[in-house]
């Protein structure tokens, strides 16, 4: 009974840290042209916005194309990262 509950006290520990892990999970990802960086989280929601000063060379619809495609960037980057802490915990289940 010891060794079961030691095992999942360890297996709950996993998805603590791995939880936490993906809630810290930030990429930062800035356009070609330098006017936009999205940031992504661990779910892939941009929380975060940032414009170039100088807008001024560049047409709405330019800058929402560049936002829309940056911010796709970003979320794909971290919901890679965010696989590769998922199979990080699957892993260490497996090998349990």
């Amino acid at each position: 009974l010891d060794t079961v509950i030691d095992n999942a006290r360890h297996r709950l520990d996993g998805l603590r840290e791995t939880q936490e892990r993906v809630d810290h999970i930030r990429i930062r990802v800035a356009s070609p042209n330098g006017l936009v960086t999205v940031v992504a989280d661990g779910t892939g929601a941009m929380v975060g916005l940032d414009l170039a000063e100088d807008l001024g060379s560049v047409t709405a619809r330019e800058l929402a194309s560049t936002i829309v495609l940056t911010a796709a960037e970003a979320a794909s980057a971290a919901l890679d990262q965010r696989e590769t802490i998922l199979q990080s915990l699957q892993a260490s289940f497996t090998d349990s």
